[in-house]
Parts: structure tokens; C-alpha cells; sequence
């Protein structure tokens, strides 16, 4: 076995943990730094967006990247999604997962850095941002392409037109970014992902529904296969209930629906 100095063959030497914890030397270990990354999706206009910063500060000065921060000692790694969720968005209380741990040796030039990434559904009337500490801008950009493949199938889309490519992001943003929209394609039909992009899930139509699928999917639905199909998976189970018809709609009216937490 592996002699590690100041660590093995010493618990003879201890008479409580207590002792031992007092006399702990955690230098003996590298520690790296943790830091969390969180991607902040919204559906809009029927795309589906992704919150960048532009970086004002070195090191990846003026590209774009996914906001994030280092973990506070006082605080878990969920604490601190939440956090800058908070911060970055000035939302709380939305559809947030973790995503994965991204730990390559080298993803950042400062130091070694392990990134625990999380995803966050947000509705676009309630996402606000702006550019903060260490952002020159802050964007919305549309995602689009088939992701599966290759980094190339991916297309990151600005409101002025801007298209980023891979070596436009900073640290490995881009395979971040790739790998949600992989595992957000892959959930959404077996999750409630898609209802936490909706304005209000007390109050949808199917069509609003829908749209949310098409843009995390990035292709067209049938309509009628989409309708039996949520109806079946929610409605008769219990997960929606039919309200009334929508009010004030033009032509012929859509029925309103609840989602059921």
C-alpha cells in the first residue's frame, strides 16, 4: 500500500478521533479548487436560449462563457447554484438539476479546477440579467443543431446574428453547453423538464406545450401525435387537469391546462 507522509500508519498514535482531528495536517493532500457553472435556459420565440457572459477579466479575456463561480467554504455545491442563480438571473425556486462534474486536467490554465455544472429551466418573463463583476456583456444565444455527433453539429446563435464557434468560449464551455442540451434532448420526454420553461404551469395551453418540445428538440411535432400523447402521459395520470377555455382568444379557444407537482 501506498505510504502517504503524515496519513498512514499513525492511528496507533492517536488516542480519540478528536486528538487526531486537532492535529491533522490537510496540506498533505493538493486540493483543487471547486467552482459551480450554471446554465441558464429559457425558451423564447420558439428557440431555445442559453444565458453567456462575455469575460471581462483574464484569463479567456472576451469570450464568452457559462456564468459560474468558485464554491464558498460555507456552502454546498446545490447552495451555490442557487446562489448564482440568484445573482446571475434574479430568479429562485425554478427547475435546476446538477449535470455532471468536469474535472480534465488542463481545463484551466490558472489551476486545477473541477467544475460541478447544474441546468436550470427558467421562464423568459422571469429571466433577468445583465452584465455583473468580471462580464463585459451578458446574452441570450439561440441553440440549434444536431449536438449528437460532433462539436461542429452545435450553433450558438446571438440577438445580433453572431454565430460562436467552439473557440469562441471559454474553458470547455462549449462541451458544457453540448452536454445539456444532449441530456435535456434525452429527458424530455420521461421528465416534467419541459413544464418548467412554461410562463405558468397553472395556466397552459397544449400549443405552449409544444412549442417548449420543438425548441429543446429543435425539430417540428405533429400536433395530433403530440396532443394523445400528453394527454395520456399527464392527463390521465393524474399529472393535469383541464380548466376552462382560454379567454379573450381569437377564433376558436384552446383549453387551458394545470400541471399537477
Amino acid at each position: 500500500m501506498e505510504k502517504i507522509p503524515g496519513y498512514t500508519d499513525r492511528n496507533a498514535d492517536w488516542h480519540s478521533e478528536k486528538e487526531y482531528l486537532e492535529q491533522y495536517d490537510p496540506s498533505v493532500f493538493e486540493r483543487p479548487s471547486v467552482t459551480v457553472d450554471i446554465l441558464l435556459f429559457t425558451v423564447e420565440d420558439g428557440e431555445l436560449k442559453v444565458l453567456l457572459i462575455r469575460r471581462d477579466t483574464m484569463p479567456f479575456f472576451g469570450k464568452w462563457a457559462i456564468p459560474g463561480g468558485f464554491l464558498h467554504m460555507d456552502e454546498s455545491a446545490d447552495e451555490a447554484a442557487v446562489r448564482r442563480i440568484r445573482e446571475e438571473a434574479g430568479v429562485e425556486n425554478v427547475h435546476l438539476e446538477q449535470l455532471y462534474t468536469f474535472s480534465e486536467v488542463g481545463r484551466d490554465p490558472r489551476m486545477r479546477v473541477v467544475s460541478i455544472a447544474y441546468f436550470a429551466a427558467v421562464p423568459r418573463g422571469k429571466l433577468g440579467f445583465r452584465a455583473g463583476m468580471e462580464a463585459s456583456a451578458a446574452e441570450l444565444f439561440s441553440v440549434h443543431g444536431d449536438d449528437k455527433d460532433d462539436a461542429a453539429g452545435l450553433t450558438l446563435t446571438g440577438p445580433d446574428g453572431m454565430v460562436l464557434g467552439q473557440g469562441d468560449l471559454a474553458f470547455d464551455h462549449w462541451t458544457i453547453i453540448r452536454t445539456a442540451v444532449q441530456r435535456m434532448r434525452g429527458k424530455i420526454d420521461y421528465t416534467d423538464l419541459a413544464f418548467g420553461f412554461l410562463a405558468s404551469k397553472d395556466s397552459f395551453t397544449l400549443t405552449e406545450l409544444r412549442l417548449v418540445f420543438e425548441a429543446i428538440l429543435d425539430h417540428t411535432l405533429d400536433i395530433g401525435n403530440f396532443r394523445r400523447t400528453i394527454k395520456r402521459e399527464y392527463e390521465k395520470r393524474g399529472r393535469m387537469k383541464e380548466l376552462e377555455l382560454e379567454k379573450g382568444a381569437v377564433g376558436r379557444p384552446a383549453m387551458l391546462y394545470k400541471f399537477i407537482e
